[in-house]
């Protein structure tokens, strides 16, 4: 698949899930599958397009409607059936807040951990805050361990960087699915977990 016509297809993507998250995730899973003995193509093809915007689509279901968009748009470039079969599979699967569909090929757990990987390590604390800015949320107002243990008690302005570390973001590591992907992301947690605690300590002036 070709780099600029999929490029195009994100000119209204959000600051979190922009072209440059895509080629990120795009290189991650192109590692991961070849590691892995994967289908590279498909991977590729899943990683490319997993977070294409969809006219109409919620965040929350960005997953579901970019795996049709991709459907539609694989069939139409004369790719096997049974690779787009799986690269829908993929990204119908890739997302971590979705747990109702997991999984089930090589090709799609290799896309789920390359996006993970993605939300961690020093580029998961840059987009974190980014998405927070784009919203105009709080940059910090309450350490990890005051955090509420329910997402949904937090909204708007006071729902920060904190509060995704706290919900998501530390939790992704024990969810990835290769080996390869366990590796990389141990160290982009340790980093993650040393500047939000780092973090903290400056907000509240201990350091």
């Amino acid at each position: 698949m070709q780099i600029d016509p999929i490029r195009q297809l994100y000119a209204d993507g959000d600051t979190a899930h922009d072209f440059d998250h895509v080629l990120r995730v795009t290189r991650l899973g192109e590692r991961i599958a070849a590691a892995e003995g994967a289908d590279v193509a498909v991977v590729r093809a899943a990683a490319l397009l997993h977070d294409v915007p969809v006219s109409g689509a919620t965040r929350k279901a960005h997953h579901l409607a970019a795996a049709d968009f991709a459907a539609e748009y694989l069939t139409a470039r004369g790719m096997p059936p049974a690779q787009v079969e799986n690269v829908v599979h993929c990204i119908r699967s890739h997302r971590f807040r979705d747990q109702s569909i997991q999984p089930a090929t090589l090709e799609a757990k290799c896309l789920y951990d390359a996006d993970k990987l993605d939300s961690i390590g020093a580029i998961g604390v840059a987009r974190a805050f980014s998405h927070s800015g784009s919203h105009n949320s709080r940059l910090w107002h309450q350490p990890v361990d005051a955090a509420p243990p329910d997402d949904a008690a937090l909204t708007g302005v006071d729902y920060t960087p904190v509060h995704e570390f706290v919900y998501k973001l530390q939790r992704l590591l024990p969810t990835l699915h290769t080996v390869t992907a366990r590796s990389i992301g141990q160290q982009r947690h340790d980093f993650m977990c040393a500047f939000y605690a780092q973090l903290d300590a400056e907000m509240l002036g201990v350091q």
